[in-house]
């Protein structure tokens, strides 16, 4: 992702109902979504055990939400972690409506950040009730670009994946933005123009 700015003339960029030349995932607008997209039949839920009386690794619940199914509103499966003390936090897709103009890319794996231990986990979804970690980006990797805590990721228009840290490697503020590339390795850090006091959520327009 380029932090680059537009010049001062430049015309702001317009969203349009139209369709794009290249077919990728999501939408091209909020109406098309409600319009086009099939209900969601799996649901994927944390499940935290850090900070509780249990000697186990946190875990994603596979939920069933499909009401003609037999096992609607059930917990399907679960997939733990293989580390007990994540503090799995807000995770999100590889791709999404913000890079619905990429070809290519597809809504499938799951990115899963752990708050507390700064370790990165992504998830393949192509068995959308048997999903299985595929990666993981250990801390050592996160602390190579003085950042920690992963808050909450978001896909970007370029098919990348930014990811909001709450600190620096040392655990202090600011923080930062990590940056994965679509094969999930660590780009680099971003940085956005100005100060930040302090990091948090933050949303992709």
């Amino acid at each position: 992702m380029s932090d680059a700015e537009h010049p001062p003339d430049a015309e702001p960029h317009e969203h349009h109902d139209h369709a794009h030349d290249v077919e990728g995932p999501g939408y091209a607008t909020p109406q098309a979504a409600i319009e086009q997209a099939e209900r969601e039949k799996t649901a994927y839920v944390m499940g935290l055990h850090v900070g509780q009386d249990v000697d186990a690794p946190d875990f994603l619940a596979v939920v069933d939400v499909d009401p003609d199914s037999d096992t609607y509103s059930e917990v399907v499966e679960r997939v733990r972690m293989p580390n007990k003390g994540d503090e799995l936090h807000h995770f999100g897709w590889n791709a999404c409506s913000s890079s619905c103009h990429i070809g290519g890319l597809e809504r499938r794996h799951l990115v899963i950040p752990g708050q507390r231990s700064s370790r990165i986990h992504i998830v393949d979804t192509k068995d959308r009730r048997d999903p299985e970690i595929t990666e993981i980006i250990e801390p050592e990797e996160v602390y190579e670009q003085d950042l920690s805590a992963p808050h909450t990721v978001h896909c970007i228009p370029d098919g990348e994946i930014l990811i909001s840290m709450l600190g620096d490697a040392d655990g202090e503020l600011p923080g930062g933005f990590l940056e994965l590339n679509d094969d999930f390795e660590v780009e680099g850090r971003w940085d956005p123009p100005g100060e930040i006091d302090m990091n948090y959520d933050f949303w992709y327009q």
